[in-house]
């Protein structure tokens, strides 16, 4: 797998850049549709299907008038399904009023399709007024979702991060809640606990030698990191060494009574100031 360390206007596509070029003062004062739509058709993304909302499932699922159901790519919105995720509810709803009966483009910034034949995308909606919106933006920026990267879906991880940043600092939606409060080595999820998806802070302890499958691992008051074999050294964050505060995410995992983080790629570090 390449992961190329590609520039654009909108920031820089690997998540341990932290260039923003959105307005911040803008998404603070309610201006988060006219501030998104800036990054809207950038090179960084190859030009998709188009259509108009039909259905919104979740708020990260919805689906278009020609039948095609979308997942928005580097995003996980908590799911109002089943017993129902806390802000489930609420990021359905924004993205309803956001989405439905727009006209919508989709941009791919990696693999297109997942194993439901659902489109992975960016999607980018046109409203009354004519004005563009990047929709896997805004609920970053409304606090109405995570980032969550993969490995082969995660050209925006960069701006994605710079949104989510503000949208914490703010307590911002579902960052006022402590379901989605960022863990510490002291707060480690424990093994009773149903996996999920987390974000982590903390010093970063040491970086182990390469391990079949990648995986993050609490080492006392610190994080340490063993990357996948399959992963290129050469494309780590600048800064990733022992000391360093780092923030990382991904599902957790339980093994011999261990809860650890799966690691597939560097997107899924930031180093912190």
């Amino acid at each position: 797998m390449s992961y190329a360390d590609e520039k654009t206007s909108c920031g820089k596509g690997m998540g341990h850049h932290r260039e923003e070029h959105v307005d911040r003062r803008v998404l603070m004062m309610g201006g988060a549709a006219a501030a998104l739509g800036a990054c809207a058709r950038e090179a960084d993304l190859r030009r998709g299907e188009s259509g108009r909302i039909a259905n919104v499932s979740d708020g990260d699922l919805l689906a278009l008038d020609t039948g095609q159901r979308v997942r928005l790519a580097e995003i996980e919105a908590p799911s109002p399904y089943g017993e129902g995720a806390p802000y489930g509810e609420e990021a359905r709803d924004l993205l309803q009023r956001e989405a439905i009966g727009r006209t919508a483009t989709l941009y791919y910034g990696g693999v297109s399709r997942d194993r439901y034949d659902r489109a992975l995308a960016h999607v980018f909606v046109t409203d009354e007024v004519g004005r563009s919106t990047w929709l896997n933006g805004l609920m970053i920026a409304q606090g109405a979702a995570r980032v969550r990267t993969y490995a082969d879906n995660a050209a925006r991880a960069a701006q994605l991060y710079a949104l989510e940043d503000t949208a914490r600092a703010n307590a911002q939606g579902l960052w006022a809640l402590e379901a989605y409060r960022i863990r510490s080595p002291s707060d480690w999820p424990k093994a009773d606990e149903p996996r999920a998806f987390i974000i982590a802070e903390g010093r970063l302890a040491a970086i182990d030698p390469a391990e079949r499958y990648g995986v993050i691992r609490r080492d006392g008051d610190g994080l340490r990191l063993a990357p996948p074999a399959s992963l290129d050294a050469a494309f780590a964050p600048a800064g990733l060494l022992a000391g360093a505060a780092v923030r990382m995410r991904g599902r957790t995992r339980i093994t011999d009574d261990a809860v650890t983080i799966d690691f597939s790629h560097w997107q899924q570090v930031e180093i912190l100031a």
